[in-house]
């Protein structure tokens, strides 16, 4: 009889455990220091007035205004959302000051990969490159081995050619 009461209450305590709201805590995500996300919609207009603290700061507005870039990363976040990821990011592989920029590598030209970005692994998708001696972006082919020019603003060569002197 005793055993019975027992397991009784066993079970009433753990439905009533199992019924109640649980609070979820949300962890924030962890970003490294050579991660750089931005969620890009819009290419940015120029003609309103930015500071650039940094040429990366110039070059990395250079990218993500391309309209290579901006059709790329359209609807990427709920992609890799419905696939199971987090978000998408560019990484600054190379750069002329990799110290400055916390790029991964020296490089007389900016490098730059955007990945997607999932618990277990991170996909690179797309790498750029732009030659500040050349002032041109390009989009890395693997299949061929060659950088293939694209678009982007040349009004903000002004201001690279302002913050990289």
């Amino acid at each position: 009889m005793k055993n019975r009461i027992f397991a009784l209450l066993v079970f009433a305590l753990i439905f009533e455990v199992s019924c109640q709201k649980k609070d979820v805590v949300k962890i924030p995500e962890l970003k490294s220091k050579k991660e750089v996300k931005k969620q890009v919609t819009q290419p940015v207009v120029v003609k309103e007035i930015k500071k650039y603290k940094t040429c990366l700061d110039v070059v990395f507005d250079i990218l993500t205004t391309s309209p290579t870039f901006v059709n790329k990363t359209k609807g990427l976040n709920e992609a890799i959302r419905k696939n199971g990821g987090t978000s998408y990011g560019i990484i600054v592989e190379g750069s002329p000051n990799p110290k400055e920029d916390d790029a991964d590598a020296f490089s007389k030209t900016y490098d730059f990969n955007l990945h997607e970005s999932y618990p277990d692994r991170i996909a690179t998708i797309a790498r750029y490159t732009f030659d500040p001696s050349k002032k041109e972006l390009y989009e890395y082919n693997g299949a061929e081995d060659t950088l293939k020019p694209i678009k982007f603003n040349k009004e903000l060569l002004l201001e690279f050619d302002k913050t990289c002197k």
